[in-house]
């Protein structure tokens, strides 16, 4: 077994784990630190689920559609890597909703589609007056009072009704995150307005104080050819530091605060300092030879989404949403979450000779859609887009990307877990870090921020070693 003095292993080369190792350089070059990193992906390439395909002259994204930039951490990382000129800017405001085989648009300020002017409720036609009466009531009263953990349809149940919560709060929030707003927990997703409305005492006055968060114009990201712009730009500042190919199987403590990573099941290799940014699904073979500490990730589940793009000639639908794409509420009983239209969101493809969709699909609790062939799957979708759009064209040509457990379902007490976990690695692990989407929140912004503070932990661990 190799040992160089100090060495540093980051395992998984998506976002987080690029990330990681490019603070980590970047600190080691500047400081002069006597140490190595080492990127040990187990596929052949980088990126995770920043997955861009090239489709004749047009980049396509398969993975991550966009980033937010109502989060800071990525447009930080973006203007480090002088990637500013190559971004493209989201357009045509917010995706409409589709409920009770129609379009519904809301045509005023709104915080992933709550109307931030209570009186707007008026305006929404998709909501009874009972509910339109209960928005009013409960975005009036404050819920300060409610400290303990409560999942997110609770949480916003509270706040703006059972109503708006269902057919407007779930359809914005399941497009982000695939998930049973009934059963994750509010805290672990790291909103923003959780922790700013105990500055304002409700969730209207919240909004109305920061204009930053609300739906619009420029809310999300891409780059001119792809998302992939991002991971592609990191792997080149980290040079060879990636080894391709190197599934780690097993960590283990040796001696000297050292770990032995076993990789491929035939090679070892010796490190100080570990950062895990693989999806969570990997921790029980990592860890496997720790029965305590497998305990803390037997209650991460994943969910599992998928993708097709679809390319019709213009004009090939007769309705047609105000805005760049389609939420679809989950009592439409649609294996649709959400629609993406391509050419009306970014201005790269606006002039295209062709109407391109991109369709989301599958739920948490719908995983039979991933076993599907894709003609099956093909069917479906068209069968439940052309209920929304009315199509009268056959598509020219799709595409689908399945992504198997890819989205984590962080259950209720979430935060508190991972606070006991993270005192537990600290204890029994000094050194090991989790980074992740499936560990501190989800989304690209998420990634970049934990990969920043497991960077900065790992140095202070080390120049704190002898």
């Amino acid at each position: 077994m190799e040992k160089t003095n100090k060495r540093i292993a980051v395992i998984g080369s998506g976002i987080t784990g690029l990330t990681t190792a490019y603070q980590l350089k970047k600190h080691i070059i500047e400081e002069n630190l006597p140490y190595e990193v080492v990127v040990l992906e187990s596929s052949i390439r980088s990126g995770g689920k920043l997955y861009t395909m090239k489709f004749g002259e047009q980049y396509i994204d398969l993975g991550a559609e966009s980033i937010d930039t109502r989060q800071t951490e990525a447009m930080q990382l973006i203007e480090e890597l002088d990637l500013t000129d190559q971004l493209q800017y989201s357009k045509n405001g917010k995706q409409d909703v589709y409920a009770f085989n129609k379009l519904y648009h809301f045509d005023c300020p709104t915080y992933k589609g709550i109307p931030v002017k209570r009186t707007d409720i008026w305006k929404y036609d998709l909501v009874s007056f009972q509910g339109k009466l209960a928005f009013l009531k409960d975005t009036y009263f404050s819920r300060l009072e409610n400290r303990q953990e409560v999942t997110t349809k609770e949480y916003f149940a509270q706040r703006v009704g059972e109503e708006v919560a269902e057919y407007i709060v779930e359809p914005f929030f399941s497009k982000i995150y695939s998930s049973d707003i009934d059963e994750i927990g509010i805290h672990g997703l790291n909103e923003q307005i959780v922790d700013l409305e105990g500055n304002y005492g409700t969730l209207t006055k919240t909004l109305e104080a920061h204009p930053e968060l609300l739906d619009g114009d420029n809310n999300y990201i891409t780059f001119d050819n792809g998302l992939e712009t991002l991971s592609e730009t990191l792997v080149e500042n980290l040079d060879t530091a990636i080894r391709y190919s190197k599934k780690v199987t097993e960590i283990k403590k040796s001696i000297n605060n050292t770990y032995i990573l076993d990789i491929n099941k035939k090679e070892q290799l010796r490190v100080d300092s570990i950062v895990v940014a693989t999806d969570s699904g990997a921790y029980n073979q990592i860890f496997s030879g720790d029965v305590e500490l497998n305990g803390y990730f037997k209650e991460i589940k994943m969910g599992s989404i998928g993708f097709v793009l679809f390319s019709f000639p213009k004009g090939s639908f007769n309705k047609t949403p105000k805005g760049n794409g389609v939420l679809s509420v989950r009592r439409n009983n649609s294996y649709i979450q959400s629609v993406v239209w391509l050419n009306k969101k970014w201005d790269h493809y606006k002039d295209k000779d062709e109407e391109l969709l991109g369709v989301y699909f599958g739920r948490s609790t719908d995983g039979i859609m991933m076993s599907l062939s894709n003609k099956q799957i093909e069917e479906a979708i068209l069968n439940d887009l052309n209920s929304i759009l009315d199509i009268q064209n056959a598509p020219n040509y799709r595409i689908i990307k399945r992504w198997p457990n890819a989205i984590p379902q962080f259950s209720l007490n979430h935060d508190e877990k991972r606070k006991n976990l993270f005192e537990f690695l600290e204890d029994h692990y000094p050194g090991l870090y989790l980074a992740g989407n499936g560990i501190d929140g989800f989304g690209i912004n998420n990634c970049i921020a934990q990969a920043k503070r497991a960077s900065e932990n790992v140095l202070k661990h080390l120049k704190n070693t002898k």
